[in-house]
């Protein structure tokens, strides 16, 4: 091969190279494009020949795990979370998402080993809270009740984020810290204007704080402060009902679906405990444990609740399905 030919194929193949990168970047902006406007097959569309023309991209792997976690897909996010990390050890936004797709598949501990990563990272990252409060979740539906408090109250010193206040006064419930759980739920409210979705769950969950702290009064002037600020909503209206009539059987017969039953049954049960009805309370928060879903917070009221009367033990409290 003469020297000529030879210079000529190596500028060629620079040439296709350089092509194949403004092709890819080309691909990458319109998959951005279209994420942004929903259209998620589109997108995967254009991050699939992304990835094709530019191999070594750990942005565009990344954002194709994006697309397929949104699509539902955690399975192959992980896939293309796992290439852009080995391309890219310190992308913390890559690590970030690979923990809460393993954590939404129920990896827990794997979750948990990310986000310790992502935390430890050097330097000023922004998003830092963001590994926290997916640390924090892991680790409380692993019962690890302590160290999710630890970073619940981490992400509540980094910054006002309204979720880690709501997950914290559970946390504090489970750990019958009654008055402590009180208190965040009412600052939750305050922060938030008692505008969120959770709000009625926060006002449920103070009240029934203070009245296992065996304060019924402080409970009753709760719910009469932050009830009349919440939006109405059909559900769940008639557990905030039930606490203030006591109606037991309006409130069941209310529930239409298996996470409805699921707070029903352990609202009533917590709430017969705070009025010293301890028989009646372990019926029903055994029948929560044994039929109703796991996953939900009261599904985890009901089990700490059991635990702390030593009518529960770990193997009792059953995985949420995948």
């Amino acid at each position: 091969m003469s020297r000529f030919l030879a210079i000529a194929l190596v500028l060629a193949a620079a040439s296709a190279q350089s092509s194949n990168l403004d092709d890819a970047r080309a691909a990458q902006a319109r998959g951005a494009q279209l994420h942004e406007q929903g259209d998620l097959k589109g997108a995967q569309r254009e991050f699939d020949r992304a990835v094709q023309l530019a191999p070594n991209s750990d942005l565009a792997w990344y954002n194709r795990g994006l697309v397929h976690r949104d699509l539902g897909d955690c399975r192959a996010a992980l896939v293309d979370f796992d290439r852009a990390l080995a391309l890219q050890p310190q992308f913390f936004n890559a690590l970030y998402q690979r923990g809460n797709c393993r954590q939404a598949l129920g990896n827990y501990a794997e979750a948990i080993d990310d986000y310790t990563r992502a935390v430890g990272f050097p330097g000023r990252i922004p998003a830092r809270f963001l590994a926290h409060l997916g640390r924090a979740d892991a680790l409380r539906r692993l019962g690890r009740l302590d160290e999710a408090y630890a970073d619940y109250t981490r992400v509540a010193e980094l910054r006002d984020d309204t979720r880690a206040l709501r997950s914290r006064a559970w946390v504090q419930y489970y750990r019958g810290r009654w008055r402590e759980a009180q208190e965040d739920a009412a600052r939750y409210l305050h922060d938030s204007h008692a505008k969120e979705r959770d709000a009625p769950y926060a006002v449920i969950l103070g009240a029934l704080a203070l009245r296992r702290a065996g304060d019924d009064d402080g409970a009753s002037r709760f719910m009469r402060e932050w009830q009349p600020r919440i939006a109405d909503q059909e559900w769940p209206a008639p557990v905030l009902a039930y606490l203030a009539d006591g109606n037991e059987k309006r409130l069941l017969a209310a529930a239409k679906d298996a996470g409805q039953w699921t707070e029903a049954r352990a609202y009533v049960g917590a709430n017969l405990l705070a009025r010293g009805e301890r028989d009646r309370a372990v019926e029903i928060l055994r029948k929560v444990l044994r039929e109703d879903e796991p996953g939900y917070l009261e599904y985890d009221l009901a089990y700490y609740e059991l635990a702390r009367l030593g009518a529960a033990k770990a193997t009792d409290r059953r995985a949420p399905r995948r």
